[in-house]
């Protein structure tokens, strides 16, 4: 598949909202705002009231009429009357947010949808998933997409409820009337035939497009919190639900309350539009029937809710099923239970992903689908596998990997199906481990590409405006520069070029600070000759002593970006400024007087943690508090179009235009929001409570000789001693004066709307050939 560009930009901001995000998806921003009313997004058509460009007569599908079910092994459609097939979902999972907007604000446009529905077609989707009701543009876009096309896009639709309302509630019982509306609101939406008023976070509109024929079934709920679970259960007379479509069969009363609702939804859709449909509720592995001793988290396994519990009755023929989510690396059961690690898959390899979901699909009666499954593409990490299918820290490439291999582990268990997680890439969402340094209410403005959460999407929304990594000096032409002020040190050796620096240029847009270094001869760079130091300053630190023994300070400086090769390069920030020692370094064993009252010279690596400790229950042991260090830096070809294109590269060297190109993510330099150039206050005196505007970021480059060893302060890569200049330095830019280098002033744009262009990520390719080969 080719690789696809759409240029695309946000439109005006409007109301900000919750609704349609997972349960790792949740926002702590404000959530709540005025509506967005009618206002259209740039590029949107807007012939009629909703927008879309289409009126209610060309949205009515008029496409076979279809029956759907669930069997032994699964859904089945019938066409026209005709005989029952069977149908696998192989399915991605659609949210309602996009770059510049939060889910509730609902802004994405008909011809977003259009776009997007063509691609999940190409890439042998049969199934899309909805966490809630979306704006009339996407139904009208599934029926013109199905009349359009002989091989349909199926539809599961949920409903959501926020988790904190839930936790917040207690007893599910007390939202039991609310969470009925919901329901009965998507039954008439997917047939065309209800008007949503405008209200704060959730989508509005007349829903004229009658998409019941494609709708595969209804899964209800989000993954339940085990707190409002225990507490329903505590609250409530224990017994069983017997309803007319849906019953329960235990004495929980959780599972009671979900038989109800569905219950009472099907009856709606029967009593209404004459027709049924499979239906089921949202699952987790927190919540999951079986047993897991190995789990140390208490809450991980402390209640059940059980698929099996809520069952058909005689009149229900559409059946129902059981939706779960699973994911490899979280809770740590997964990791944890030497039957899941040990187990051997169909490939004959160890595989305790396909182990955990041989021992559900094995436990559950019902045909199992898996509703969500995935792992991002991010720059950061959050958890480790134990089979490396971490939560971040892939390139496309290996997601792709990954996302074939894991569909097809969904399948050799004998589940019913599976759908990514998720379709697109979410700049709304935050990650445990790095949320408490971005401004949650101006997350989406700007793409964090250090944030897993961020990055499980199957489209990308790349930086309009970037510059390519790949060497090329044409994107840079409107960067802030500086030429050198003086002459580089001369040395006996034939590497002069590789020392001579002739420009810097420094740009950003809402990804990256990016930073190219010119030279006068990179045809023989030799980083055991040559090694180079950027520093980056934003808090007006002055006077800074710099590290790697160049015997010179800066002007301004709270990072320092060494460069001396593939594997010894990285970034490292001024120890008062270290966001990690900050918040975790009693946890890590620092030694936080280090950090308090820093030697002179002295860096810390950039770290981010990815766990805590536990201690498993069984066997005792204990899994020390982890982190990685996140400042270490990758080379490569960071341009998608490139037969070479690595999309983690952080530097590329490019000795036939003599440049060296560094990006850096924002988050990275401590941006809590780039989009209004806010960083991280003092963190000793104001902590995380606050940020602090910046007007420019200051930026200085040098060479220096590596001295071969650990020279005299005992850092990788420190400087060897030139006799004939006043610091260890062989040339700067802008330049050195009296010992201290000197800075480039660079003021990063501000914006309230991102620009960005739409690209189908390497992963895709990988899941359509997966796909089509399980078709």
């Amino acid at each position: 598949m080719h690789r696809r560009a759409f240029l695309g930009k946000v439109g005006a901001a409007g109301a900000v909202g919750t609704a349609g995000c997972g349960f790792r998806a949740e926002t702590d921003g404000d959530g709540r705002g005025t509506d967005a009313g009618g206002e259209s997004a740039p590029g949107d058509e807007a012939d009629d009231e909703d927008g879309d460009g289409e009126g209610a007569d060309d949205a009515r599908s008029e496409g076979s009429d279809r029956r759907f079910r669930v069997g032994d092994d699964g859904f089945a459609v019938s066409v026209d009357g005709g005989p029952f097939e069977a149908v696998v979902p192989r399915g991605v999972n659609l949210g309602m947010a996009k770059p510049g907007r939060f889910p509730g604000e609902a802004a994405i446009t008909r011809a977003e949808y259009d776009r997007w529905l063509a691609w999940m077609g190409e890439l042998n989707v049969n199934v899309v998933r909805v966490y809630t009701v979306h704006p009339p543009a996407f139904y009208r876009a599934l029926a013109a997409y199905n009349r359009a096309h002989p091989d349909p896009i199926y539809l599961l639709h949920g409903n959501w409820i926020g988790e904190e309302h839930l936790i917040e509630a207690g007893d599910a019982f007390a939202l039991a009337e609310e969470f009925d509306r919901s329901l009965r609101r998507v039954v008439d939406v997917v047939h065309g035939a209800t008007t949503i008023d405008p209200e704060p976070g959730h989508a509005s509109g007349t829903y004229d497009a009658d998409v019941s024929d494609a709708v595969l079934g209804y899964v209800a709920g989000i993954e339940w919190p085990p707190t409002v679970v225990a507490e329903t259960n505590r609250a409530n007379d224990p017994g069983p639900y017997d309803g007319e479509y849906l019953s329960s069969t235990v004495d929980r009363p959780f599972e009671r309350w979900l038989a109800e609702r569905i219950d009472r939804a099907v009856a709606h859709e029967v009593d209404a539009y004459g027709n049924q449909r499979p239906a089921a509720f949202t699952n987790w592995v927190t919540t999951d029937p079986l047993s897991h001793p190995y789990e140390p988290f208490e809450m991980e396994d402390a209640v059940t809710v059980d698929s099996d519990a809520v069952v058909a009755t005689d009149a229900y023929d559409a059946g129902t099923f059981a939706a779960y989510h699973v994911y490899p690396y979280y809770p740590p059961l997964l990791n944890e239970t030497p039957e899941y690690a040990n187990y051997v898959d169909h490939r004959g390899e160890r595989n305790g992903y396909a182990g955990y979901l041989n021992d559900l699909v094995g436990a559950t009666d019902h045909p199992l689908v898996v509703a969500e499954f995935g792992v991002p593409s991010s720059r950061g990490i959050a958890q480790r596998h134990v089979h490396g299918r971490d939560q971040g820290r892939h390139t496309e490439t290996e997601q792709g990997e990954i996302l074939a291999a894991m569909y097809e582990d969904v399948r050799e268990v004998g589940a019913a199906g599976g759908l990514v997680f998720s379709w697109h890439d979410e700049w709304f969402k935050r990650t445990w481990n790095l949320a408490a340094l971005s401004d949650p209410n101006r997350r989406p403005k700007w793409s964090n590409v250090q944030t897993p959460e961020q990055r499980f999407g199957l489209l990308a929304f790349d930086p309009a405006d970037a510059v390519p990594l790949d060497g090329s000096a044409d994107a840079w032409t409107d960067a802030t520069a500086a030429t050198p002020a003086g002459r580089p040190a001369r040395f006996d050796d034939d590497t002069g070029g590789a020392h001579e620096l002739t420009a810097l240029r420094v740009t950003s847009d809402v990804a990256y600070l990016s930073i190219r270094l010119e030279f006068a001869d990179l045809a023989d760079l030799d980083w055991d000759r040559v090694n180079y130091l950027l520093t980056l300053g934003l808090t007006g630190r002055s006077g800074v002593a710099l590290p790697h023994g160049v015997d010179a300070a800066s002007a301004s400086t709270d990072f320092v970006v060494r460069l001396g090769g593939p594997g010894d390069s990285r970034v490292a920030v001024h120890p008062r400024y270290d966001a990690f020692a900050y918040l975790y370094g009693a946890e890590a064993g620092l030694d936080l007087s280090r950090y308090r009252d820093p030697d002179p010279g002295a860096f810390a690596p950039i770290r981010t943690t990815i766990g805590r400790g536990y201690t498993v229950p069984p066997t005792g042991e204990r899994v020390p508090f982890q982190s990685v260090e996140t400042g270490t830096l990758r080379y490569g070809n960071g341009t998608p179009d490139a037969a070479e294109y690595d999309s983690l590269a952080d530097v590329h060297v490019s000795p036939s235009t003599d440049a060296i190109e560094i990006r850096l993510p924002w988050l990275l330099l401590n941006v809590a929001d780039p989009s209004r150039r806010r960083r991280l206050g003092d963190l000793r005196t104001g902590g995380l409570d606050e940020y602090e505007p910046f007007e420019a970021i200051d930026v200085a480059a040098a060479s220096y000789v590596p001295a071969g060893d650990d020279g005299d302060d005992g850092g990788s890569g420190s400087a060897a001693p030139i006799d004939s200049r006043s610091t260890n330095l062989a040339h700067a830019v802008p330049g050195i004066e009296d010992g201290r280098l000197r800075t480039l002033e660079y003021v990063p744009p501000t914006w309230d709307e991102p620009a960005y262009a739409e690209r189908l990520k390497e992963s895709a390719e990988y899941l359509r050939e997966t796909f089509g080969r399980y078709d």
